[in-house]
């Protein structure tokens, strides 16, 4: 009987209220508030139309109509589910007049926790987010409602993942996650030489300046740049050759807008061939300066 007692307390004090907030919004009728919903057109903030929606279509989720046996604990005069869902329309009916519905009592801690957490979420994103955040307060209100009935409690838990999904929504719209830009990768480029050259033609400024776009582009904030030769010549030329094949490269990517403090040079000769071939081979892949760019 103490249950049946506290249901009851619970429910008719939420119909009582809401109705007498009905009435203050002057919208006083002998008709039930589920006979109106359909004839109702919302008024008022984004937030309260987006009320009024929500607890309607929970009022219907029901399925009361008038020849309904649903008889529950009180008899003749009304069902368990009829009071339900003429709670949830007197709410739809109140929003629709432009009036902002608080929500439920909580029952217990955890619930305390859950409406304070809805609470702070309202302040917030109520008018920026006015869909998610009346999504989010009758989902709770339908979790508190439907925990008072015993034949309800699988509603209620359907209510209570219904409002942890809108609220972490809701808070989320709030608060977006800040994604993080993608680290800076290293990435290569290779500008070639004619044989016995360190001259840059057209096409390799071309790649140089693809280079530089690149590492505007993608925070890269290093360069190292690297010459090479063919096999043809001395080791000593060869390597001179292509220290002068890495400088032209630094210079012109310098004229480009890198900064040279930033740029680490070195020519390698014949060593590290991109073709491997014999001593005096003239391997157009070998006359190169690669560029890489580092983060």
């Amino acid at each position: 009987m103490l249950q049946v007692s506290r249901f009851f307390n619970r429910l008719t004090g939420a119909l009582a209220l809401a109705a007498a907030a009905l009435a203050l919004a002057g919208c006083v009728t002998s008709t039930s508030s589920l006979d109106l919903l359909d004839s109702t057109t919302p008024t008022g903030s984004p937030f309260t139309q987006a009320l009024f929606r929500n607890y309607a279509l929970v009022a219907k989720s029901f399925n009361i109509t008038p020849d309904s046996d649903d008889l529950g604990i009180f008899g003749d005069s009304g069902g368990t589910l009829q009071t339900l869902a003429e709670a949830f329309a007197t709410k739809a009916l109140i929003a629709a007049k432009g009036t902002e519905v608080d929500p439920e009592p909580s029952y217990d801690d955890e619930s305390a926790r859950a409406r304070d957490r809805l609470l702070r979420a309202l302040g917030v994103g109520k008018d920026r987010f006015p869909n998610d955040a009346a999504r989010a307060q009758v989902e709770f209100d339908c979790w508190m409602l439907n925990m008072t009935v015993g034949s309800q409690q699988g509603a209620a838990i359907q209510c209570r993942s219904g409002f942890e999904a809108a609220i972490t929504r809701l808070e989320r719209d709030i608060n977006p996650p800040q994604i993080a830009p993608p680290a800076p990768t290293s990435a290569n480029y290779t500008v070639y030489f004619n044989f016995n050259s360190w001259t840059l033609t057209g096409e390799q400024l071309t790649v140089l300046q693809q280079a530089i776009a690149t590492a505007r582009a993608g925070g890269q904030s290093h360069i190292t740049i690297v010459g090479h030769t063919d096999t043809v010549g001395s080791d000593a030329y060869n390597l001179r050759l292509s220290s002068k094949r890495a400088n032209v490269v630094a210079e012109t990517l310098v004229d480009m807008g890198a900064r040279r403090d930033a740029i680490q040079v070195s020519g390698v000769g014949k060593a590290d061939l991109a073709v491997q071939t014999p001593n005096g081979v003239r391997e157009p892949k070998n006359r190169r300066s690669v560029v890489t760019l580092l983060p």
